[in-house]
C-alpha cells in the first residue's frame, strides 16, 4: 500500500542542503568568532538531520509493510539503488572528467575510483571524490541494516524501543564528549560532531537512522502528535534551535532540537510545518539531492563571482557571490533532476524485483 508524503520532511530536506551549500561557500571566509559565524559553521549538521530524516522516511515508507510482514528487502534495496546511485553516478564521473581536463595527472587511485563508484569510500576512509558524498556512502551502507534496525526499532517493546533511542543518543553525546577532548576529530572541523572519518562517520549515520525510525513510531501515537502539531510548540523549537545555532559548542543539543523538529514537521500541521511544506519549500526539497552532491563544484563559480565584484569594489561581495553561486547550483540542480535523477529512477524501478514478480504472474 503507498503511503502519502509529508511534505513539510521533504522541504525540510531542502532547506538543509540549501544550509550546507551556504555553509561551504563561506567555509574559508567565516571569521572564528560571532554569533552569526558560529551559526553558520554548523552547517554541517544538516547532514545529521539528513540522517535523521532518512531513517523517519524509510520507517515512513517501509514500516507498514514491514509491520505486515509483507516487507522485502530486495525491492526495498532496489528502490534506494534507483533513487539514490544513477546521480550519483553520474555526478561522480563528471567531476572525474572536469579533473582530468583540468590536469593530466589525477590523483585518483584505482581503490579511490572503485570504492567511490561502490558507495563503499565511507568504509575505509577513502577519499570521496565529490566530497559532500561521504554520507550518501555512509547513509547507502545503513541500508543493508535495516532490516535489523526495523526490526529493533518498530517491532520491538515500548521499553527496548526507549532503552535503544536513549543507546542512540549516548553514541552521539560520546561522540561530542571525545571530540571536546580532542581525542578525536581534526584540526578542520567547525564543530564537535564534524566527524568525516571511518568509523564515526557510520556511527553518526547509525545513530541518526535508528532515532529517525523512532521518531516515526512515536509520531503515530495521536497525543504526542497532537502535541507536536501546536504553533507555539513549534515556534518554541525554532526559536530555541536558532539560539543554539549561534552559541559555540552547543552541537549535541542542536542535534536534540533537530529531532524535536522533525518531530513537529511530521505532523504536517502547524505553522512551521506549512512553511517547509510551502510550494518553494517543497521544489528544494525535490532537488535537494542534486543540491547537495554539485555545489561542492560550484566553488570555483563562487570565486570566480567574488572576484570579479571585487574588482569592482563591491562591499558586500561575498553575499553577492553566494546568491548568485547558489543560483547556478539550484537551475543546474533542477536540470539534473528532471533529466537524470526522476527518469533514471523511474526507468530502474520497473525493472524492481516486485514489478518482475508482477509480469511473470
Amino acid at each position: 500500500m503507498a503511503v502519502g508524503e509529508i511534505r513539510s520532511m521533504t522541504g525540510i530536506r531542502g532547506a538543509a542542503a540549501v544550509f550546507v551549500m551556504v555553509y561551504h561557500f563561506e567555509l574559508d571566509r567565516i571569521p572564528s568568532d560571532g554569533a552569526f559565524s558560529t551559526f553558520l559553521n554548523h552547517g554541517y549538521l544538516s547532514v545529521d538531520l539528513f540522517f535523521i530524516l532518512s531513517g523517519f522516511v524509510m520507517a515512513h515508507v517501509y514500516g507498514p509493510s514491514f509491520l505486515s510482514g509483507a516487507f522485502r528487502f530486495g525491492d526495498f534495496l532496489w528502490h534506494r539503488i534507483a533513487r539514490v546511485y544513477p546521480l550519483y553516478l553520474v555526478v561522480t564521473l563528471a567531476f572525474i572528467a572536469l579533473a582530468f581536463l583540468k590536469s593530466s595527472e589525477l590523483d585518483i587511485g584505482p581503490d579511490v575510483f572503485i570504492s567511490n563508484v561502490l558507495m563503499l569510500q565511507s568504509l575505509g576512509n577513502w577519499p570521496s571524490i565529490d566530497p559532500p558524498a561521504w554520507s550518501v556512502s555512509a547513509e547507502m551502507l545503513v541500508y543493508l541494516l535495516f532490516p535489523v534496525i526495523g526490526l529493533l526499532c518498530l517491532k520491538s517493546s515500548r521499553m527496548a524501543a526507549l532503552l535503544l533511542g536513549i543507546g542512540a543518543i549516548l553514541a552521539i553525546l560520546i561522540l561530542t564528549l571525545a571530540a571536546s577532548l580532542h581525542y578525536i576529530g581534526s584540526t578542520i572541523s567547525k564543530g564537535l560532531l564534524d566527524l568525516i572519518a571511518a568509523p564515526f562517520t557510520l556511527i553518526r549515520c547509525l545513530a541518526g537512522f535508528t532515532l529517525g525510525q523512532l521518531v516515526w513510531r512515536l509520531h503515530n501515537d495521536p497525543a504526542v502528535a497532537a502535541f507536536a502539531a501546536r504553533t507555539p510548540v513549534q515556534i518554541g523549537v525554532g526559536l530555541l534551535a536558532v539560539v543554539a545555532l549561534t552559541q559555540p559548542d552547543w552541537d549535541f543539543a542542536i542535534y536534540l532540537l533537530i529531532i524535536s523538529l522533525l518531530f513537529c514537521l511530521s505532523t504536517d500541521r502547524g505553522l512551521f510545518a506549512d512553511f517547509f511544506a510551502s510550494p518553494p519549500m517543497h521544489f528544494l526539497g525535490d532537488i535537494s539531492f542534486a543540491v547537495y552532491l554539485t555545489h561542492y563544484r560550484a566553488l570555483g563559480v563562487w570565486a570566480m563571482v567574488e572576484g570579479r565584484l571585487g574588482n569592482a569594489g563591491f562591499v558586500l561581495r561575498n553575499v553577492v557571490a553566494t546568491v548568485v553561486t547558489s543560483m547556478v547550483v539550484i537551475g543546474v540542480s533542477w536540470l539534473l533532476h528532471v533529466a537524470i535523477e526522476r527518469p533514471c529512477r523511474q526507468l530502474m524501478r520497473k525493472g524492481s524485483p516486485a514489478m518482475v514478480r508482477k509480469r511473470a504472474a
